[in-house]
């Protein structure tokens, strides 16, 4: 297995054909995970989600998925079961003239939920980006009612740096929108 970052338990790998099916049904808009992960953003159709996967099996089968340096998205796995897909990890670009990356991470699997698996999985991809690219800063962003998710962050050492009051709306709420961000010289293996 190619793991472009790993620890004893969990670790993160590129996608490969093998993934399409697995990534197909997480993606369904009646899944758990939406509900957490950006719930005030509207779900895929089954036919986006279609799109998605066909978007990615090209991909993958023309080489432009693994000529990306970093790579845009990975898998998170267990390293006894590499195959099970248990979430992935993403980045795009908040601002490209200045290098700014917002990573994007999802655990799919709400079993594994509480056990570590965004901890390990955003502390593997923040130090692959931070090792991948000459960039000066990584955030995140989430809300105010993920309390796990800003507990990750901390545990990690990244910041709050900006927090937009009542920003989203969850389930009929108001919640903060929240930035978590952290600068290379402030991640230990930089």
């Amino acid at each position: 297995m190619h793991w472009i970052g790993r620890d004893d338990t969990f670790g993160i790998r590129p996608f490969g054909p093998g993934d399409l099916d697995q990534y197909r049904q997480w993606l369904q808009p009646d899944q758990d995970w939406h509900r957490w992960d950006g719930p005030y953003f509207p779900k895929l159709s089954a036919t986006e989600v279609d799109g998605v996967c066909d978007r990615l099996a090209t991909s993958l089968a023309d080489g432009s998925y693994a000529s990306r340096a970093p790579l845009e998205r990975a898998v998170i796995a267990t390293i006894a079961e590499p195959d099970v897909m248990l979430g992935t990890v993403s980045w795009h670009w908040e601002s490209e003239v200045s290098d700014w990356r917002r990573m994007g991470i999802t655990v799919y699997d709400p079993q594994q939920r509480g056990r570590g698996v965004g901890t390990a999985a955003l502390a593997l991809w923040t130090d692959y980006l931070f090792r991948a690219t000459d960039v000066v800063r990584l955030d995140y962003s989430t809300w105010s009612g993920n309390e796990r998710m800003l507990a990750v962050g901390r545990r990690l050492g990244f910041r709050e740096e900006a927090r937009f009051r009542d920003a989203r709306v969850v389930r009929g709420e108001r919640y903060d929108s929240v930035v978590m961000g952290i600068l290379r010289s402030e991640w230990p293996t930089s």
